[in-house]
């Protein structure tokens, strides 16, 4: 598979069917996702033959991007129990359920029997929560070996010294910047752009 074709594929994923601003649901971009998983798998042999949990995984786009790229099992995390319902469709449809599974949980309250090989997340930006951005990156942290995170630009300087203090490696991937269709009641422009930036986390 091309990375071309995983992003086509990616855009077929529906968006969150109702997104609700407290949890800052915004559907990842399917070139975003597509760039990310294709330098996990490919750059850093992170996603094929692994154990990967997309944490707040909404419709599932980052996850299911996974299972299509080798996964051995994905697990789709996420508090939104329509949103998954949704994942698990288009899992069936893409002919990956038997690879994948779906848990309704708050990222903080997840727990995995043993470490997780990698965890790929698009975790709030922490706008309308404060401090949710830390919940996940703690959340991953705990669970996982290594892991790849989509964080507000103007953001990764405070969160990339926070990894550092826990005693983990962080890497700057990559910017990018986001154009956000109007999805929540508050947005008025026909599309938002935000510049994000794409981290990996490793031991």
């Amino acid at each position: 598979m091309r990375k071309r074709q995983l992003e086509i594929i990616l855009s077929q994923i529906p968006p969150h069917p109702k997104p609700r601003l407290s949890l800052e649901q915004y559907t990842t971009p399917p070139h975003l996702a597509a760039r990310l998983l294709w330098i996990a798998a490919y750059t850093y042999g992170d996603i094929v033959d692994q154990e990967v949990v997309d944490l707040g995984a909404g419709t599932g786009r980052l996850g299911l991007g996974a299972a299509l790229l080798g996964s051995s099992y994905v697990v789709l995390v996420d508090v939104d129990v329509n949103a998954l319902k949704v994942s698990l469709e288009q899992a069936e449809r893409l002919g990956l359920r038997a690879w994948v599974d779906a848990v309704c949980s708050d990222v903080r309250m997840f727990h995995a029997s043993r470490r997780v090989d990698c965890i790929v997340q698009n975790p709030p930006f922490g706008v309308h929560r404060r401090g949710a951005d830390v919940e996940f990156l703690e959340s991953a942290i705990r669970l996982a070996n290594v892991i790849y995170s989509i964080h507000k630009a103007e953001t990764l300087d405070y969160l990339q010294r926070r990894v550092r203090r826990a005693g983990k490696n962080v890497r700057l991937l990559f910017e990018d910047v986001v154009r956000l269709p109007p999805t929540m009641p508050h947005h008025y422009k026909r599309e938002h752009a935000i510049r994000v930036g794409v981290v990996r986390i490793s031991n």
